[in-house]
């Protein structure tokens, strides 16, 4: 699904001459306020209606000016509060989505979008307390908002085109502003709203839409034709037990269903100025197709929404989309998704099940609903290996950091600790880079917002073995929602089940290793459904990537 054209007009502090003199270009005029008497000044037949309604203006309504005005329609668009000491960003993002919404039930296609009182130059807040203003990005939030409302994903695209039927969309949009616009503003968008489209296409469809097979179809074939991103597909079952024997026992039980085959995606992008690499970053996405819980299987409902359980990989799949977009010249980028489905079969792996993982470590299986730290655990170690090579290497961007993340929607302790918001947590290597208040800030101005969590040496305690016959603790026999730090320690399972604890900041060698864990489980869709429905998939965490490593 293409993005609309995307048009960028200043005003200079002409608005409403510049909105008479554009409106004939499109078909339809957006006004997004924050002070009604904003709103009157530039539309100003809202005068009586604002005298003889105290109400109006609290909701987007549509308005019919009288001949003279600037275009036939015009939707008003409050955002709310700005300036109280919990807003943020997300007000631009919020009433962005909704009145595109609007607009495209009012049946505008090319909407004209103008702020009759712009942000940045009301207030210089400073509620990240980094002197980061929290509205710099209200422009890009906003547009990102109003794409986000036109797009629907490739299950709906699918039944459309079967069914002959037209999804509404924006062809074009244009912004008007009077604040600075940097030249590359437009590029950066849509770079971040295609990766969220990627994301989404993966993300949302049911678990035989986008089965293993599918999306690495998918993934191909949105990569055929970009160049500086290579993707390789692994898809040879004895290769997959060899080098993944984690994930190869997760996805077992699928195994005699050949379209549930599982499928290992790896991504990797050279910046082509090695001397100007400052970071080797490398991305590892949790990619369950479907997640049944296995042997432990989900039971009373909570088998619900568990198609969404690939939304960690999506999220790194639509990142490389960005990433290919942007060319960025800082960092090498390496990535890889595990797509299994977690089944329940005569071949499911169980619980008491000691399995050897790559790094060596013999692993006690302590919950087979637990399955996505073990599906990720394997290539965490491939990429560890991949680290040590390169810092061993001649080349230029040898010893420049290397950080490792994982992208998962891991525990409903994610969603039982902070809600709707993502999580990220460093160990130490990646605190000292400031990784995670990187993803936070960006996240925060780009109204894709995180929450910094802390892993402690609890977290790797708990799941060292109590006898000789393993080496470490997948889980307890308790779901995340029950145990304490229940989406902290899976991170202390993998930091270890690796052997990246070996590379710490205290490695006599000279090498430490970052490792980052993002539990998207909470931003990864909208808190809420509707009715009986699922949440929508949200595209999380892209801008807030795009935002920390590559802008």
């Amino acid at each position: 699904m293409e993005l609309p054209k995307i048009e960028l007009i200043s005003h200079k502090n002409n608005l409403v001459e510049i909105v008479k003199s554009q409106s004939t270009n499109y078909d339809g005029l957006i006004v997004i306020f924050t002070d009604k008497s904003s709103l009157a000044n530039l539309v100003p037949s809202v005068k009586t209606h604002l005298e003889l309604d105290a109400s109006f203006g609290s909701n987007i309504q549509l308005i019919l000016p009288e001949s003279g005005q600037p275009c036939r329609r015009i939707l008003i668009a409050p955002t709310g509060s700005l300036y109280h000491d919990y807003d943020d960003a997300r007000r631009f993002k919020d009433i962005a989505y909704s009145v595109g919404l609007q607009a495209l039930k009012v049946g505008m296609r090319s909407p004209l979008v103008c702020f009759a009182d712009e942000p940045i130059t009301q207030t210089k807040s400073e509620w990240t307390f980094n002197q980061l203003n929290d509205y710099q990005n209200y422009l890009e939030v906003t547009m990102l908002g109003l794409l986000e409302s036109s797009f629907e994903p490739i299950d709906v695209r699918q039944h459309a085109k079967l069914t002959g039927k037209d999804i509404e969309t924006f062809t074009q949009i244009g912004f008007i502003t009077g604040t600075e616009v940097c030249e590359n503003l437009i590029k950066n968008v849509s770079a971040i709203e295609a990766g969220r489209r990627i994301s989404k296409d993966i993300g949302n469809p049911d678990p035989e839409i986008m089965s293993p097979i599918n999306a690495a179809n998918y993934i191909v074939e949105q990569f055929k034709y970009i160049k500086n991103v290579k993707v390789t597909v692994i898809d040879d079952m004895d290769q997959l037990k060899k080098e993944y024997p984690l994930a190869h026992a997760v996805t077992r039980a699928s195994l005699p269903v050949a379209r549930h085959h599982p499928r290992f995606v790896h991504f990797e992008y050279t910046s082509a100025d090695q001397s100007s690499v400052k970071e080797n970053l490398f991305f590892v996405g949790k990619g369950v197709t479907y997640d049944t819980g296995g042997a432990d299987i989900k039971c009373s409902g909570h088998m619900r929404d568990m198609s969404r359980d690939k939304c960690g990989a999506a999220a790194v799949a639509g990142f490389f989309k960005t990433i290919s977009m942007l060319s960025p010249e800082k960092v090498n980028v390496t990535g890889a998704l595990a797509l299994v489905r977690n089944s329940v079969g005569p071949d499911m792996y169980v619980s008491d099940e000691v399995i050897t993982a790559r790094s060596g470590k013999r692993v006690l299986v302590g919950n087979t609903d637990a399955e996505g730290r073990m599906v990720m655990t394997d290539l965490l170690c491939e990429f560890k290996e991949r680290a040590i090579a390169h810092f061993n290497s001649d080349s230029p961007s040898a010893k420049v950091p290397s950080l490792i993340l994982t992208c998962a929607t891991l525990t409903g302790h994610a969603i039982r600790a902070y809600g709707g918001y993502g999580i990220t947590l460093d160990n130490g290597f990646a605190r000292k880079n400031k990784v995670s208040q990187r993803i936070y800030d960006a996240g925060h101005v780009l109204a894709d917002p995180f929450e910094i969590s802390t892993l402690r040496r609890e977290d790797l305690e708990c799941v060292r073995p109590g006898r000789s016959s393993e080496d470490i603790v997948s889980a307890n026999d308790q779901p995340s929602t029950m145990t304490s730090r229940g989406h902290q320690y899976p991170a202390g399972f993998m930091v270890q089940a690796a052997g990246i604890d070996d590379y710490g900041l205290d490695n006599k060698d000279g090498l430490s290793i970052g490792f980052t864990h993002l539990d998207v489980a909470g931003s990864a869709e909208t808190v809420s459904a509707e009715a009986w429905s699922l949440p929508r998939v949200t595209g999380s965490p892209v801008a807030a990537l795009t935002g920390a490593f590559l802008l």
